[in-house]
């Protein structure tokens, strides 16, 4: 993701750094808010502005994508490829969902090409609308909440929290960095 956003000519300062490491390694799809809360420990004179203006360039520049899957905050996904999403009713947890078993990404772009087609007819009580994406949710509850128990609590925890303890151990090597130098983003 780093190159991509060098290619796209948006400026890499440490802070913008720090934001685009912890987004690319977190498979929860993490709101601004969550992002600003992870980083401020190593970069204490980061605002919450920088994380929310550098999602909206980077989300502008096409390297990531903002969601409204429930009510609340946006969710920032950095995976471009097309898929889909399942998202837990009682938790929030999102994670992605490949198109299909063996679905290369041309038979996936293909499957939402004839979802658009089909769709200007059930959007005949909106004239003019222009469809731009067509998205597929899952809901209903993940597996640790399907399960109940305290127990089961703590390791859904523990799931939930998976993908972020690499890029916590990269961020703090990173931020340590930037943390002495900051700069405007």
């Amino acid at each position: 993701m780093l190159a991509c956003v060098r290619s796209s000519g948006l400026k890499l300062t440490p802070q913008r750094l720090a934001i685009v490491r912890e987004l690319a390694a977190d498979p929860t799809h993490p709101t601004a808010q969550e992002l600003f809360e992870r980083l401020r420990p190593a970069l204490p004179t980061m605002s919450f502005a920088t994380v929310y203006n550098t999602l909206d360039a980077l989300a502008s520049a096409g390297l990531c994508v903002a969601l409204s899957l429930s009510p609340g905050a946006s969710r920032f996904d950095p995976n471009m490829a097309p898929h889909h999403h399942a998202v837990c009713d009682r938790c929030g947890l999102v994670r992605d969902v490949p198109c299909g078993p063996g679905e290369a990404r041309e038979a996936c772009e293909a499957l939402a090409a004839r979802s658009e087609e089909s769709i200007p007819a059930q959007l005949a009580a909106a004239p003019g609308f222009e469809v731009r994406a067509v998205e597929r949710i899952y809901r209903g509850i993940c597996a640790a909440c399907a399960q109940g128990s305290q127990g089961d609590a703590a390791q859904h925890a523990k799931a939930r929290d998976a993908g972020r303890a690499a890029a916590k151990s990269r961020l703090r090597r990173a931020g340590a960095r930037g943390a002495r130098r900051p700069e405007r983003v």
